[in-house]
């Protein structure tokens, strides 16, 4: 890192997270697509003498140029994490250019959507039973579907985390998250990670295939280049798809376990029964909704200590 300290930039200001999720793939962009120029691209085929020819006249200057660039393109597509998990997700314009691809996509999720139900439900006996049943968990059964896996696979596991307790996990994780222990929190962060890294290496390697095949457009032999790219991206989407399974069960867990200790941390005394808790559950709901539209929730009573826990959390206030 003795180059990046140059530019004020310390090894603890890069956390793992920054550089697998941003910088990785950016570096891998950039350092393919200078390959390939330094190499001679695009008026001339590749060559390594070219490229190495190249390389040495600009030295070191050209190395801390291209680290830098590396960097700041890190930090610059940062913001846009979130933006691009969404984009993998299916979540385009309809009106936009991908909207057309996106609704054929939506209809062929659906339609998958619904013969995996009717198998599920008339078949009870036959050997793919099971198998139906278990694609049919990784779809949303209530939320409509979405164009890719990817989102229907996340949106499943939005909408049956806490299902069993009437809790929106939407609503209820960001206040789950600051009760959990320190070590589960490292283990849902990595998680995360590695669906973040998986999906931005998809993306990485796709926007490399397309600009090396724009670089190399006029070398038919080194199309091969762009075509293990786009293998590449497909292969990083496919672990994205597994990562976002292992993060969605990991999320579902917390709430089993977890879902307890939120009640404690705002003082309200833990319902005796499953059945008194969706009760509580749902006027949370209500509460962590913000929505004007609707009716102020009844008032919540607080344990205070005196009545102890097993009581009736979220009684209503006399």
């Amino acid at each position: 890192m003795s180059q990046l300290s140059a530019l004020g930039v310390v090894d603890a200001d890069l956390t793992p997270r920054l550089k697998f999720v941003n910088i990785l793939p950016s570096a891998l962009l950039i350092t393919v697509v200078v390959a390939l120029v330094l190499g001679g691209a695009p008026s001339h085929a590749p060559t390594m003498s070219l490229l190495l020819h190249n390389a040495g006249s600009h030295g070191w200057a050209g190395a801390v140029v291209a680290t830098a660039g590396a960097l700041i393109a890190g930090l610059l597509l940062q913001p846009l994490e979130l933006a691009s998990i969404r984009l993998l997700e299916g979540y385009v314009s309809p009106t936009g250019p991908l909207g057309p691809l996106a609704r054929l996509r939506t209809w062929v999720h659906e339609n998958r959507r619904s013969r995996l139900a009717w198998q599920k439900t008339h078949l009870r006996d036959e050997p793919g039973t099971e198998i139906a049943r278990f694609r049919l968990a990784l779809m949303p059964d209530q939320a409509p579907v979405l164009p890719t896996t990817l989102g229907n696979r996340l949106r499943a596991a939005e909408e049956r985390a806490g299902r069993p307790y009437d809790l929106k996990a939407l609503l209820a994780w960001p206040r789950l998250y600051y009760v959990l222990p320190q070590d589960v929190l490292r283990s849902i962060s990595d998680d995360r990670n590695q669906l973040d890294t998986a999906a931005r290496l998809c993306l990485s390697f796709a926007l490399t295939s397309a600009t090396t095949a724009g670089l190399l457009l006029l070398h038919p032999r080194w199309l091969v280049l762009p075509a293990v790219f786009a293998v590449l991206s497909w292969c990083a989407y496919r672990a994205s798809v597994h990562a976002a399974t292992t993060y969605g069960e990991s999320v579902a867990a917390v709430f089993d376990v977890y879902r307890l200790k939120l009640l404690q941390e705002m003082n309200l005394a833990i319902p005796a029964d499953t059945a008194k808790e969706r009760v509580l559950n749902r006027r949370l709901m209500d509460y962590w909704s913000r929505d004007d539209d609707t009716a102020r929730p009844r008032p919540l009573t607080y344990d205070t200590g005196s009545g102890g826990s097993g009581g009736q959390g979220g009684s209503a206030a006399p």
